[in-house]
């Protein structure tokens, strides 16, 4: 029997994204929200059902996921848990665990197994491959598994915590570096410095700060002041951190060389892997200069561009290319497109899109060649000869009474893409041609 999942608050960002994520793996989805026009737009959108009552959609479900602001999730944990059934999952999907976790396991019955969960990763990256989900199961027998199938089945990285380890190293993976990529950002303000102006200036290093800068700032600061202030173990970590950049800041006044250089030192030293930071940094800047690159010795080529929020995809000729947009001739009409909102996709992915966008045609070739030559090997070499060729078969070879001594005619059936077919004709025709074969 198809389970069904009530997603609490599933017309936000991530309630829609795994609102999405579990209809698509065959599930009966049910979200829930205060707007009905939102929540039946959003409904029909995914294909799943919608429920204005949270209460109601608690007590049909198999599976019950709380996705709702930070600020917001005790509130809603205290009106749905207690509706939730005997042996069905609560789940929750917040930035901290222990206060959710604590409230879930008392407002619940005792037959509902609770799992507190973190996907560390925002809706905005369109597939769990490869993010991070960190889960601290309460009561979890039977539906740990199901998750972590699940999870496993999408090449998550999954990781088991307790909820109090979870906050604890949450308030520096999230409480710290948020909160030093905000003052710099808030830094810059205040200063009025020109960033555009100073990236003709910058470092790749500089520049991929500045982008983790923007990235953050650019966010919603409602969630982000919720991490900030709903996680007590925070602010003993904001503390640290402005005491060691005051100590920073009196050792650099005071022009103690040697006490600033023990500051590096004594860091690196507890950072451990610097090699290993060292390594992907330069992966990552290396990946940008690369992409650019590559789009640079493209131009008057043929590109498929995917962008990495929507899923849209462009197919064209690049026309030209600046540190910032590349301009796309998509059919006669120009696109320019942010560097940073594109990948390029292989050559691989671009003609299974062509193949998809314009469909297939079947073409047969009847060749007289020599009565020695392979077939089987011409066909071979065909089928790589050009991209639009996609698979070619012998259909009929023959040599009877009207066709010359020492030759034979050979039936390819030729399956290329549905476009600028008389091009490819062309192709196939010269093809066999300078083989020395002979068209029928």
């Amino acid at each position: 029997m198809t389970k069904t999942i009530a997603i609490i608050g599933g017309y936000g960002g991530m309630g829609r994204f795994f609102a999405k994520f579990f209809a698509e793996e065959g599930f009966r989805v049910v979200i829930t929200g205060p707007n009905e026009l939102k929540g039946e737009r959003v409904a029909r959108k995914l294909n799943v059902s919608y429920e204005k009552d949270n209460k109601a959609a608690a007590r049909k479900a198999d599976v019950v996921i709380i996705s709702v602001p930070i600020d917001e999730t005790i509130r809603v944990i205290k009106e749905v848990a207690p509706e939730v059934r005997e042996n069905a999952l609560l789940m929750d999907v917040t930035s901290i665990k222990e206060k959710p976790c604590r409230f879930m396991e008392r407002y619940s019955k005792k037959g509902v197994e609770i799992i507190g969960t973190h996907p560390v990763f925002s809706h905005r990256v369109g597939s769990i491959e490869g993010q991070v989900f960190i889960l601290t199961p309460i009561r979890a027998k039977r539906w740990l598994k199901w998750l972590k199938k699940i999870l496993k089945k999408h090449k998550a990285r999954i990781y088991e915590s307790t909820p109090e380890e979870h906050d604890q190293i949450m308030a520096v993976v999230q409480g710290l570096t948020h909160f030093a990529y905000i003052s710099i950002g808030k830094t810059l303000e205040e200063l009025n410095f020109d960033i555009k102006r100073s990236r003709e200036f910058s470092s790749p290093i500089y520049e991929l700060m500045l982008d983790m800068v923007g990235r953050i700032i650019g966010q919603n600061p409602e969630l982000y002041s919720s991490i900030q202030m709903q996680n007590p173990r925070v602010r003993e970590v904001h503390k640290k951190f402005l005491e060691t950049a005051n100590e920073l800041s009196n050792t650099i006044e005071k022009k103690d060389e040697e006490g600033f250089k023990e500051i590096m030192i004594s860091a690196a030293r507890h950072f451990d892997d610097v090699d290993r930071a060292m390594g992907r940094s330069d992966k990552a800047i290396s990946s940008l200069v690369s992409e650019l690159s590559h789009l640079r010795n493209s131009i008057g080529k043929e590109l498929c561009l995917k962008h990495i929020y929507s899923g849209k995809i462009h197919l064209g000729t690049v026309k030209s290319v600046t540190p910032d947009r590349v301009i796309l001739d998509e059919f006669g009409k120009e696109y320019a497109l942010k560097l940073s909102n594109i990948c390029v996709l292989s050559d691989k992915e671009r003609i299974e899109y062509k193949r998809k966008k314009f469909g297939t045609v079947t073409r047969d070739f009847s060749v007289i060649l020599d009565k020695n030559v392979n077939e089987e090997f011409l066909s071979k070499l065909l089928e790589d000869f050009d991209e639009m060729i996609l698979s070619v078969k012998i259909k009929d070879i023959y040599s009877g009474p009207q066709i010359e001594k020492g030759k034979k005619s050979v039936c390819f059936g030729v399956e290329i893409i549905n476009f600028d077919v008389k091009n490819t004709n062309n192709i196939i025709n010269k093809f066999f041609m300078d083989l020395g074969g002979r068209l029928r």
